[in-house]
């Protein structure tokens, strides 16, 4: 007789729970602001939640397991409010936390009080999806800062709560290569404080990062995506971004030596026509640039020669 994928499992004082075991193998875990408790008895089914993604996430107190497939599902409506710097840890390698939702219903984290405010990718292997972000106070340093590898991060929209709310950077990568593998995809940004300085900044020599299909309402002055570090076997495609700075090759500027695809990005903003895109070393196909204020359809950056 051939196995099932459902698996019945029970926690101590709660409920028999069904799992489908083709969706994932690892321990389940519920996180829901409203009727959560943090501590030994909960987490372990909808009805008894954790109250915070910080508790249940973090490597001191988490029951999570490293590398297991252990998933975390935030509840649709939960609020969680980080008001420092560490405000989110995620210490346990292989976590994935999954927003449950859609529209206004969608799991919250604001960001806010100190500007110095983040979240810590310190694991590898470590998943978000799902998950609304709102920055709460001006000028944030990076609101996702990764120090490990193999980080992803899709379908999350990042927000200015109000005029002057802001992160000058969104999601900041670590030095020399110790965050190879970034992916970063189908995700928006709506932030359009002039203080902004990228969506994500590229200033280590990671390899094989992801970035694709995002969308980027921003006014991102040194640049949406890339940065100074020279990245290798990086694809960058299918984003759009309408970045109203004014500064030349502000929408995609990679370092001169940094190696990959960078292809089928359409952009627009305040810079002048054809100075959207810098990617010297890359393959570069089908990426349009194109000045929102003017009657003009975008053309090719770079143009062929």
């Amino acid at each position: 007789m051939a196995r099932s994928p459902f698996f019945v499992g029970k926690q101590s004082g709660g409920k028999f729970i069904v799992k489908n075991e083709g969706f994932t193998t690892g321990n389940v875990f519920f996180v829901d602001s409203v009727t959560g408790t943090n501590g030994a008895g909960y987490g372990r089914q909808p009805e008894k939640p954790f109250a915070t993604i910080a508790y249940a996430v973090a490597a001191a107190t988490s029951p999570v397991t490293a590398n297991n497939g252990d998933v975390v599902f935030v509840m649709p409506s939960h609020a969680e409010v980080l008001t420092a710097a560490a405000g989110i840890v995620f210490g346990v390698a292989g976590t994935n936390l999954i927003g449950l939702g859609n529209g206004s219903d969608r799991p919250t984290i604001t960001m806010g009080t100190d500007a110095g405010v983040d979240i810590d990718i310190e694991a590898a292997n470590v998943r978000i999806k799902g998950i609304d972000f709102y920055f709460a106070i001006a000028d944030i340093v990076a609101a996702i800062d990764i120090d490990a590898h193999d980080f992803t991060i899709e379908d999350c929209n990042f927000y200015a709560e109000g005029a002057g709310l802001n992160a000058l950077i969104v999601i900041q990568d670590a030095a020399l290569g110790a965050s190879d593998r970034i992916t970063i995809q189908n995700c928006t940004l709506t932030d359009r404080d002039a203080a902004n300085t990228h969506f994500v900044n590229f200033s280590g020599t990671g390899d094989g990062h992801i970035v694709r299909n995002n969308r980027l309402l921003c006014d991102c002055g040194t640049m949406a995506i890339g940065g100074a570090g020279v990245v290798t076997n990086c694809v960058c495609i299918d984003n759009v971004i309408d970045n109203a700075a004014a500064d030349n090759d502000s929408c995609i500027n990679f370092a001169a030596a940094s190696t990959g695809i960078c292809a089928r990005n359409v952009a627009c903003g305040g810079a002048a026509q054809a100075n959207g895109f810098t990617a010297t070393a890359m393959t570069i196909g089908e990426n349009y640039y194109g000045v929102s204020a003017e009657n003009l359809s975008a053309i090719l950056d770079p143009p062929n020669a």
